[in-house]
């Protein structure tokens, strides 16, 4: 187990959530679904040149899904915050049963139902 340090938890990146609407072929059925299920989530973020800042590993539940984002209710070492990712069926993907551990802390998440995987780049200024 990794040990943690409140200094740690208040220097790791906070995950930036998404905000927007769902594309023209939102289904809210499909969606609905996802609704009380376990997810296992990774992001990395880009800076303009494509180069990564930032990789952020999380996990919670899904608390809900509308057309506005999926939002997840974290568990673990985030515990008490939430996460919101675009409502997009195709980035969701079935679990594998097993044990994950998750590089940025050391958890170990046991037999999420689903995972999901982002890559978010900074657009070019100027």
């Amino acid at each position: 187990m990794v040990a943690t340090t409140l200094q740690d938890l208040a220097m790791r990146p906070k995950p930036y959530s998404w905000s927007g609407t769902a594309s023209a072929d939102f289904d809210a059925t499909a969606m609905s679904a996802f609704v009380g299920k376990y997810m296992l989530i990774g992001v990395t973020y880009l800076d303009a040149a494509g180069q990564a800042e930032a990789s952020i590993q999380m996990h919670g539940v899904v608390e809900s899904a509308t057309e506005q984002g999926i939002t997840i209710s974290l568990k673990g070492e985030r515990e008490g915050e939430s996460w919101t990712m675009p409502a997009n069926v195709n980035a969701i993907s079935p679990a594998d049963p097993g044990r994950y551990q998750l590089p940025e802390t050391g958890e170990i998440v046991e037999n999420p139902d689903f995972i999901t995987t982002w890559v978010v780049q900074r657009p070019h200024s100027g």
